[in-house]
């Protein structure tokens, strides 16, 4: 996706995962961590970083130094609406 951006922000423990089409776009924004749909993910995030090479790679710091990592393909419906 020419000219697309990721992002991620924890808030309140949740790690929120974000794709916007252009660089001035709105932001849509995406929680993984939905306990009940998808247990094992982090629930106390208080860092995450996102690498974009030919995958979405994100990687979760929790407060008690555990890290996650996990990655998916290009694109809005990839991040957004898996």
């Amino acid at each position: 996706m020419p000219g697309a951006e990721y992002g991620a922000a924890p808030s309140r423990g949740r790690t929120y995962i974000g794709y916007r089409s252009g660089p001035t776009g709105a932001y849509a924004w995406k929680d993984p961590t939905n306990h009940r749909q998808k247990p094992g993910r982090p629930r106390n995030a208080c860092g995450v970083a996102v690498k974009v090479a030919d995958r979405v790679h994100v990687k979760v710091l929790t407060t008690v130094g555990a890290v996650f990592e996990t990655s998916c393909t290009l694109g809005r419906v990839a991040v957004i609406d898996p």
